[in-house]
């Protein structure tokens, strides 16, 4: 068979090495390949960190467990028999793919390659998200990132489901299956034309905004439950004069006259370039913490972690 064809003895000695699982260590293998390309037992003995003497039991073990003869020996020579050059072919190959495969998990390990999902509340998505994402792709362009734009508590049902490993979101401090980084506190901030009459004052109380109409994003964001609570402190129902799903239609309308807002602190960037007027809301200050979020029960990777600390740099600018 050897001589007939080399392929066939390859694919015995892979079917011996894997399929039925030969007892063979790495050492072997190694010891192997070294005596191999050296054909110089004390030459490949140096380059492994063995003695001789272990060497030459290491090949003489691996002999066994092949049921074949590697090398053929004499006083002054060694030579590779034919089943040995075609088990060097299969042996070369197979650490070059280890060590490949060892390379790649460190880059892993070292967050220098890998993916990352992130799932982030809306206000959060406009702004603080693009600015972390930038630099986390700038230094790490081999991570592949995946977001998703979504309301609060949606953000945090898809890191519970798992389709996201982290949630940049306002806290939930009582569910304890989450694990809370706190970034900053995004205070609520009254949004207004630079013409309305609520624009020359520095700071406007609730009770002050009650009279005007007002344009709310829908019941089920963060921000409009807690703007609901604020007013049934003051025995008032909130009632706002149109109701719409998407910020930038909160904002379109704001700068058409057809109410004043209420919006996250953090979106000031976004509100400036629509040329409005910001009005910090007082008696009572209402601020959301804002962290990222992951689960207690799993480990971060070495993406996530790298991710959290970006975030702890770029909230700073955020903090007041």
């Amino acid at each position: 068979m050897i001589k007939t064809g080399y392929l066939s003895v390859q694919f015995i000695y892979v079917i011996n090495l894997f399929v039925m699982k030969i007892n063979i260590t790495f050492r072997q293998l190694e010891a192997f390949v070294a005596l191999a390309r050296t054909l110089n037992f004390s030459e490949a003995a140096k380059n492994v960190y063995l003695s001789q003497p272990a060497l030459s039991a290491a090949i003489r073990k691996l002999e066994e467990r092949v049921d074949a003869v590697l090398f053929d020996r004499t006083t002054r020579t060694v030579i590779l028999t034919p089943i040995g050059a075609e088990l060097l072919v299969v042996v070369s190959r197979m650490l070059d793919d280890f060590d490949s495969s060892l390379s790649s998990i460190s880059d892993l390990v070292s967050g220098k390659r890998g993916s990352l999902a992130i799932s982030a509340a809306p206000s959060l998505a406009a702004t603080f998200l693009p600015e972390v994402l930038n630099a986390f792709q700038q230094k790490y362009p081999e991570i592949a990132l995946r977001v998703h734009d979504a309301l609060s508590e949606v953000s945090i049902e898809l890191l519970k489901a798992g389709t996201v490993e982290l949630a940049l979101a306002p806290a939930k401090f009582l569910d304890e299956d989450l694990v809370h980084r706190e970034l900053f506190l995004d205070r609520l901030v009254l949004v207004c034309p630079p013409d309305h009459d609520l624009a020359k004052y520095k700071k406007v109380t609730w009770t002050k905004l009650q009279p005007y109409r007002l344009v709310s994003l829908r019941s089920t964001s963060n921000v409009r439950i807690l703007m609901e609570a604020e007013y049934l402190q003051h025995g008032k129902k909130f009632q706002p004069s149109f109701e719409v799903e998407q910020t930038s239609t909160l904002i379109g309308f704001i700068l058409n006259k057809l109410g004043v807002g209420i919006l996250p602190a953090s979106l000031i960037p976004l509100v400036n370039s629509g040329n409005l007027a910001t009005v910090d809301l007082v008696s009572p200050e209402i601020h959301r913490s804002i962290c990222v979020v992951r689960l207690k029960a799993r480990s971060p990777s070495p993406a996530a972690q790298t991710f959290m600390e970006l975030c702890d740099q770029y909230a700073k600018k955020y903090q007041r």
